[in-house]
């Protein structure tokens, strides 16, 4: 066991190791700044203090940032790479919509283990390359390994996914349903490059639930006539993913819609959350 010096107080000063642990519990409880504070003691080259603040930093939203730990951490491209440089690089690459690259590397990781979160990744690289069936058999594998944390998706039908948002907009307000009268909204299986605007593709994530593009209410003007109208986009396979039954799946739609319809209207993230649709 190592040793550990004792600091002036007379407490115990943490070794790597507890730095290390106490980091990652930290991050898996969404306290990123805590997690950095405890590796900030950690010797900068040390790979796993690389990858677990190259995983921070995804959490932020700081790609530049989690490269640049990345690359500390070691080649991905080398036959020996370590599998978390090569899952965190994986995770790297799809956040920068570098779908081929992600999957091939999710796939090295593979190599070495697949546990369920990892194959969950692996599927989503498949749906977003436009494999479903392969994205499927891995999301039932994921499903035989870990059946409470990852199930089967449930799977709606084009018409039964009109129904439940039908449903979900006549809950809606008078003055909110009729905001949505000149605003389309557009059911896609998942996201595509092609929605990601300017250079902030961390605002874009592949797993992202829904979004909404175009001038909001506040923004409009009459010279916004012959420009495209203002549409909420829906992305049904990674609802259907995020949910672990069809109940929550149908409230996990109506929270995503409702949400989407705030930043119609001119919201940020807390306004939506004051305007109390969800």
């Amino acid at each position: 066991m190592a040793r550990r010096e004792k600091k002036g107080d007379g407490r115990p000063e943490l070794t790597t190791e507890e730095r290390l642990d106490r980091a990652w519990d930290a991050l898996d409880d969404g306290q990123l700044e805590r997690a950095l504070e405890l590796v900030s003691a950690v010797d900068p080259d040390d790979p796993e203090r690389c990858v677990l603040e190259a995983n921070v930093l995804l959490e932020a939203d700081d790609l530049a940032g989690a490269r640049a730990a990345l690359e500390r951490a070691g080649d991905p491209d080398d036959t020996d790479a370590d599998a978390q440089v090569l899952w965190t690089s994986g995770e790297l690459e799809l956040r920068s919509w570098n779908v081929e690259r992600a999957r091939d590397l999710f796939a090295r990781t593979a190599a070495h283990e697949r546990p369920a979160p990892l194959l969950a990744r692996m599927a989503l690289c498949a749906e977003l390359l436009g494999d479903f069936a392969a994205a499927d058999a891995l999301l039932h594998e994921a499903a035989r390994i870990d059946p409470e944390a990852w199930p089967v998706p449930t799977r709606l039908s084009e018409a039964e996914f009109e129904a439940v948002l039908d449903a979900a907009i006549t809950r809606l307000p008078d003055e909110f349903r009729g905001a949505l009268a000149d605003t389309q909204i557009l059911v896609d299986a998942v996201p595509s490059m092609a929605l990601v605007t300017g250079d902030d593709v961390a605002a874009t994530p592949p797993d992202l639930l829904g979004l909404f593009v175009g001038a909001s209410r506040l923004e409009r003007s009459h010279d916004d006539a012959l420009q495209l109208p203002p549409t909420i986009h829906l992305f049904q396979r990674n609802l259907e993913r995020a949910a672990f039954d069809r109940e929550e799946l149908i409230e996990e739609i109506r929270i995503t819609l409702f949400h989407e319809i705030g930043h119609m209207l001119g919201f940020d993230e807390e306004g939506v959350e004051a305007m109390g649709l969800e």
